[in-house]
């Protein structure tokens, strides 16, 4: 008897999940074709999806009765700032998710190892000495991956030591400092910018943007992403076995020095890639994960998955409300998902059935 309640409450929740997925897909493609088609020129939600079916069929379906410009626009300016949305965001939610497993702190986000104040502290170095002048945006993302893997690898230095079990702990306080110190640095380098143009570009990249947007960048996020999520999947077991402890983690058979690092390498590795990109953008990797929990409990392959949708779908929602809100100027995304994230995280933690990790 207690058997088939089990077997009936876990069929229960696999179309509970399945059905998530579903609709949450549905939104996505939706909330795409939206973004898509909102903008300084507005472009009918119809020619936005018979334009993308013409491109990815090379022209199979529909004959050309658009403005040729439309085609220009949505193919060449918003729909790589559409697809880089979608990547940041699952790609923040899904960071969130594997640093809070891994510290089993429900406060825990992608940033919490100071990656974000070390790479706006290489990009704003870069705009404020003039690597800007000479190289380029690219070289703001350059300096912006240099700086967070080397806010990265201080933190890995600092807080762990060879032989040891890895603290997780120690690795957040190291965090903690080290993200400061970046931050102090990046203070300082605004503070000495010559004029304020340099200042307002370089407070704007440190709330994130994804004005940078194009097609030659979206390689190496994507494909960072997808080892990523590939990872976490073969490691999900293992990932609910964490939160029960390490103690009870080793009892029952899991190597917790190495899922730990391959985890925390992993998250390193995707921040850095991301925050390079389109500088800091907080609260998805904090908020994100605490929402699907009341969905998926904490069945780590059902929060990877419904993590990386809503996070994508989040982030391109955010984006479209900074582009829009008040045009022609542009709200630095970071301050959108902030001011949204927040006050819903309050409302989430306030709720009394609501706790780190529940559901199940």
């Amino acid at each position: 008897m207690q058997a088939t309640i089990q077997e009936n409450k876990k069929t229960s929740k696999n179309k509970n999940f399945l059905f998530w997925t579903i609709a949450l897909s549905i939104i996505l493609v939706i909330v795409i074709i939206g973004a898509i088609a909102i903008g300084s020129t507005y472009i009918e939600p119809g020619v936005v999806y018979k334009v993308l079916i013409n491109k990815f069929s090379n022209g199979m379906f529909f004959k050309v009765d658009w403005n040729v410009m439309f085609e220009n626009i949505i193919w060449e300016i918003r729909l790589p700032r559409v697809i880089l949305g979608a990547i940041c965001g699952a790609g923040l939610a899904l960071c969130g998710v594997l640093m809070q497993c891994v510290t089993k702190n429900p406060i825990a986000e992608p940033y919490i190892l100071g990656i974000s104040s070390g790479a706006s502290c290489g990009a704003v170095a870069v705009i404020v000495l003039g690597g800007i002048s000479t190289l380029g945006i690219t070289s703001i993302t350059t300096g912006a991956f240099v700086g967070s893997m080397i806010s990265g690898i201080l933190v890995f230095a600092i807080g762990t030591q060879m032989g040891k079990t890895t603290s997780t702990t120690r690795l957040v306080l190291s965090g903690m400092a080290i993200s400061t110190i970046f931050s102090a640095l990046t203070n300082l380098l605004i503070y000495s910018a010559d004029n304020s143009n340099q200042a307002k570009n370089a407070l704007f990249w440190t709330v994130g943007s994804l004005g940078g947007a194009k097609w030659d960048v979206l390689l190496l996020p994507a494909i960072t992403l997808v080892v990523v999520i590939l990872v976490a999947f073969m490691m999900s077991k293992s990932l609910d076995v964490l939160l029960l402890g390490d103690d009870s983690a080793i009892i029952l058979g899991i190597n917790v020095k190495l899922v730990k690092s391959i985890i925390l390498i992993l998250a390193t590795l995707l921040t850095s890639t991301l925050v390079a990109i389109t500088g800091a953008i907080g609260f998805i990797g904090l908020v994100v994960p605490h929402v699907c929990r009341t969905i998926a409990g904490s069945d780590h392959k059902k929060l990877i998955v419904l993590s990386s949708l809503v996070g994508a779908i989040f982030l391109i929602a955010s984006d479209v409300c900074a582009r829009g809100l008040f045009p022609p100027i542009e709200i630095p995304i970071g301050i959108i998902t902030s001011l949204v994230g927040g006050p819903f995280f309050l409302y989430l933690i306030s709720k009394k059935n609501y706790a780190f990790g529940g559901g199940d």
